[in-house]
């Protein structure tokens, strides 16, 4: 029997050579034409993607979804199993959750649970429980906080940010949940733990019907006094900061400053010296921490910093 055009158009996009794009490790670039198709041809091509799941392929999850294709689920459920690449879980996840089945959500709960596949497989994972239509606070705070790639856990941040309602770039932006999310990045445990609690009593707090405003997360600090000179050296790679004014600041001008420099304590030398500096006592459990892996120069800027700060 001879074949439509379309359903050529279609052969040729499913067997075309994978480009290294984005869009095309995405999407199977053309499929589309899958929406011209009728009866016998139809059913053909949907039987040749569900076939390239069996062959790892998360794009021809992609298709199906967008087509609507329901009797696809069985075979999407399978390519949630363990024995799947990670990122394949993920495309049948997503498929599944477009078909309206909740039943690859397991697979991403364990994903997450297990530390299974890389950063940006779980940091998906999370992006995608988030949408679901009761996703797990707790574990995406606890991928947040504990997860050992700092993808991952910026991923479940703004998914449990999104999940919250306060995923909007005003609130993102602020001090309050850029200082939160930049110190859930931080390779120290101690400094996550903090930032955590900080983000549990947002989340606390939204929950118990107080607005954005009410919680501070509206609010941007000044940027033409000594913190905001502080910021900025932040950004450099030059001398020391620069801490002159900066001892007098009280409230959340003060909670903030010490947030910026627990944040950069892992990777800055500068903000170690800032924090004997400017006595932030909070910094005395991390650099301590830090020093169980620090070597060399870091090393002894850590012992001098906790030595001023604990006598």
């Amino acid at each position: 029997m001879a074949r439509s055009a379309a359903f050529e158009r279609f052969l040729a996009a499913v067997n075309a050579p994978v480009v290294l794009s984005r869009d095309s490790m995405d999407e199977i670039p053309g499929v589309g034409a899958l929406r011209l198709l009728h009866g016998e041809e139809r059913t053909e091509a949907e039987d040749i993607l569900i076939a390239r799941l069996g062959e790892g392929d998360g794009r021809a999850a992609a298709a199906l979804a967008e087509a609507g294709c329901v009797r696809a689920i069985p075979a999407l459920v399978e390519a949630t199993a363990e024995t799947e690449a990670p990122i394949m879980r993920v495309f049948a996840a997503r498929a599944l959750l477009d078909l309206g089945s909740d039943a690859g959500l397991p697979a991403l709960v364990r994903m997450l649970r297990t530390h299974d596949g890389t950063g940006g497989d779980r940091a998906s994972a999370a992006r995608l429980l988030a949408e679901s239509p009761a996703p797990d606070k707790e574990l995406l705070l606890d991928v947040a906080t504990t997860d050992p790639d700092s993808t991952a856990r910026s991923g479940a941040t703004h998914a449990l940010l999104a999940v919250a309602g306060l995923d909007d770039e005003e609130l993102t932006s602020g001090e309050v949940l850029l200082s939160i999310a930049g110190r859930l990045l931080s390779s120290l445990t101690t400094v996550r733990a903090g930032a955590a609690a900080e983000l549990r009593a947002v989340l606390a707090g939204r929950e118990a019907g107080r607005t954005a405003e009410e919680l501070g997360l509206t609010w941007h600090a000044d940027r033409d006094g000594p913190l905001g000179r502080f910021i900025d050296d932040l950004g450099g790679s030059g001398g020391d900061l620069r801490v002159e004014g900066l001892a007098e600041l009280t409230g959340r001008e003060r909670v903030l400053l010490e947030n910026l420099v627990l944040l950069r304590l892992d990777t800055d030398r500068r903000a170690i010296r800032a924090a004997a500096r400017l006595g932030v006592r909070r910094a005395i459990e991390p650099l301590r921490e830090g020093l169980g892996s620090a070597k060399g120069r870091t090393r002894e800027e850590i012992l001098s910093a906790l030595d001023t700060l604990t006598t």
